[in-house]
């Protein structure tokens, strides 16, 4: 099979680019104790990624959501963005891929906040690769709904036939599908190859630098 040539490329960042999973894990639960909450385990916050921070601290508060939710928001907002670059690391291969597709238009769609992203980017010396960086604050709807890979693809001006979602999760892989783009799972994330193969994505990969053997 010979590789699909792609003009557009649109990643995830969570478990995708970078491991944040301390980082989350930790502001999650500053922001417990904060509100005199018991903390977490780590891996069970870990657990809670890939649908935005609204989703992750509704299911970190529990029982107490409906309650304490809107106090928890800003808590965890401030301390995150003041702390997200602490312990966070690229994936191997991220750099070298993203200087291997510089040519094509880079993008990222992800449910992450846009300062927190932008930051984190920056701070890693990649911000420049991404022609397009949106968020679940730059949209009406967060991923799985197209909306966000619609307007990239609008903005690039390029066709759905040759863009590309990358991503770890049923999140990136389901919004590839309804928008009708070609997709790619990575194992590595946060996810898992068995989630991936179920929600159809057209590639999987064990490693980042293994986009580079199925598109060009």
């Amino acid at each position: 099979m010979g590789k699909k040539r792609i003009e557009t490329l649109i990643f995830d960042l969570d478990g995708t680019l970078i491991d944040s999973r301390l980082d989350i894990a930790r502001a999650a639960n500053y922001t417990l104790a904060q509100l005199g909450l018991p903390q977490l385990p780590e891996e069970k916050i870990t657990g809670f990624i890939g649908g935005g921070v609204g989703p992750l601290l509704k299911k970190a508060l529990g029982e107490r959501s409906k309650e304490l939710f809107a106090r928890a928001l800003p808590i965890y907002k401030e301390r995150y963005l003041a702390h997200c670059t602490d312990y966070t690391t690229l994936y191997p291969g991220v750099r070298e891929v993203l200087a291997h597709f510089q040519a094509k238009d880079i993008a990222m769609a992800t449910n992450k906040l846009v300062p927190m992203t932008v930051k984190i980017l920056e701070h890693f010396g990649i911000a420049s690769y991404f022609k397009l960086v949106l968020g679940p604050d730059s949209v009406q709807n967060r991923k799985p709904h197209p909306e966000a890979v619609e307007k990239i693809l609008a903005h690039l001006g390029k066709p759905r036939e040759t863009a590309l979602m990358v991503g770890d999760s049923h999140f990136d892989i389901e919004t590839g599908k309804n928008a009708g783009i070609m997709t790619c799972g990575v194992t590595y994330g946060y996810g898992s190859r068995q989630v991936l193969e179920e929600c159809g994505a057209d590639v999987i990969i064990d490693r980042l630098q293994d986009l580079t053997l199925y598109f060009e």
